[in-house]
Parts: C-alpha cells; structure tokens; sequence
C-alpha cells in the first residue's frame, strides 16, 4: 500500500491543477446528472442497432475524452499534442475499438442463427465478454506489433519486477466494503452478472460448469479493458500527453458505467484515476487487472451468496 500512496502523491503532486480538476469534476457530475436523469444509455444508445449504435457510442466517449483534453491544454496552456498525428491516430483508434465493443453491433442475431433458444441468453452473455479479444486485445496488439514495439512495454503487459503484495492487500480491505454494499438493493438487482437461464439443463450439465465458463470470460473481458484504458489509452499515449493522459482516460472510464449502477459509476472515476496513476508509474497494467478481475469476481460471490 505504501508504494501506491506514494505513486499517488508524486502524480497528484505533479499533475494537480485545483482550477482544471474542478471544472472537470463539475463536468463529469453534469454528465452523470444527465445519464441518471434522462437514462441516456439504457433509453437512448441502445435504442440504435447495428454500425449507428456503434458511431453513437463513438461520439458519445469521444466526447467525454476530448472536451477533457480541451480543458486540460486551455489551463495548463499546452496545445501541442493536437497538432500530433500520433495523438489523432491513437486516440481514435482506442475510442473506436472501445465502441465497438459497447455496442456489439451484430453480435444477437448471429447468436439468434447460430444457437438454440435455449442456449441464447447464456451464449449471449458469454461471447459479450469473449468478444473483446477479438475487437480490443487482438487489435491492441496488432497495433502495437507495427507501432510501438520498440517501447518495449507492451502497453503494460511486460512484466518487469512486478510486486503483487500492494495489490492483494488492496483487495482484502475491499472485502468488507463489498460485504456491505451487497446488501444494497441496487446491487442485488444488478449482481451477480450470470444470471440463471436453463442453459445448463438444454445442456445435461450441472449449473457450476456453465457459471464456470461465464465467470472466466467475465474475468478475461477485465483483461482487455486494463489493456486498453490502462495500457493503451495511458502507457502508449503518456509520451505525448504525459500526466493528463490519466485524467483523459478516467473520463471515458467513466463514460463506459453508464449503463450501471450510478454509485459504480462514481466510484469508476476514482478507480479508473488510481489504476491509471498506477499504470503510469509502473509501467504494467497487472496491478490493475488483479484489482479488477478480484473485485468483479468477490462482488459476484458476494451476490450469489446474498441471493
């Protein structure tokens, strides 16, 4: 704990503006009014279908990321990365692959061909995870196979000295808040994530196996969001926007809870800022993925427990 404390305090210490993180915490609180008031995601994203629900969530987090990047160069007056093909290339990129994976276009009526009925609600809910190797981990690494595999970070993924101590002890003392907050009706509605369909009886197994193979590709779908908020969007950005790449990416990070509870939606922003701090400083994204994966899988024991 004592090195993420002072990760935090040499990032805050060097990156703090009290005037430019106000106006962005008043930014992000207009947003969230806005989402929670109107149910923007829930009613209005995912009314589209197809490539325009696609383009909806692109303008929807590009939005989010640029009007803090606009923020940050108008109060630390440095317009620089703007004029930085790298900055368009890669910023877009990220925001697009992020879309896509929100949106899924296609992805149920294929299921609906492909599956049974029985099967497809679960078959669904598993290549939703499963999908995001495939639109974000695959391209990620493509990208960086042709562009920047003479950093040699791997966006985070090179494993370089890696302490997992400061990160497990985070976890134990997220078990007590995890215990309480599953007694909150909202998240006894939202939680667990895999949810009871038949699909293990249309099968002739026991229903372990099939919760089994959810939760992996769960857990695997929290790979792929570190590699991409955490490892691209700070690790393969930092060298052209530095220390504002962490705010930029909790933004969008934030962006991408919409659709869930609005106290995880709070709390994403200062998860997302302390992951990014993390990353920024260590180089990894494994911090963030052991702190991610744990999390989802405790508040999913916790869940089925409750329930």
């Amino acid at each position: 704990m004592k090195k993420i404390w002072g990760f935090l305090h040499r990032h805050v210490y060097a990156d703090f503006q009290w005037r430019y993180y106000s106006v962005v915490a008043l930014f992000l609180l207009g947003c969230l009014f806005f989402n929670y008031y109107f149910d923007y995601e829930d009613s209005v994203l995912d009314s589209y279908e197809g490539l325009l629900r696609t383009l909806f969530y692109f303008l929807t987090y590009a939005f989010g990321y640029y009007v803090v990047l606009f923020l940050y160069s108008l109060f630390s007056r440095q317009q620089g990365f703007w004029f930085k093909k790298e900055f368009w290339v890669k910023s877009t990129f990220a925001l697009a692959l992020l879309s896509v994976d929100s949106s899924r276009p296609f992805l149920r009526p294929v299921i609906s061909v492909l599956m049974e009925p029985e099967l497809q609600y679960w078959s669904y809910k598993v290549a939703t995870n499963l999908i995001s190797q495939v639109v974000v981990t695959a391209p990620l690494l493509i990208f960086y196979r042709f562009n920047d595999r003479q950093q040699g970070h791997g966006y985070g993924l090179a494993v370089r000295q890696f302490d997992v101590r400061p990160y497990f002890y985070m976890l134990l003392m997220m078990v007590p808040l995890l215990v309480a907050a599953s007694f909150n009706p909202g998240f006894i509605q939202q939680y667990p994530m895999y949810k009871t369909s038949g699909a293990h009886a249309f099968l002739g197994v026991p229903e372990w196996i099939t919760v089994f193979l959810y939760e992996i590709a769960y857990g695997l779908d929290f790979v792929s969001v570190e590699l991409l908020f955490r490892g691209f969007m700070v690790i393969g950005l930092m060298h052209v926007l530095g220390r504002s790449a962490v705010i930029a990416m909790a933004t969008v990070y934030c962006f991408l809870h919409f659709g869930k509870p609005a106290g995880e939606a709070v709390s994403s922003i200062f998860g997302g800022y302390i992951l990014g701090v993390v990353s920024y400083e260590t180089k990894s994204i494994w911090g963030g993925v052991i702190i991610h994966i744990g999390i989802a899988w405790l508040m999913e024991l916790t869940a089925f427990l409750q329930h």
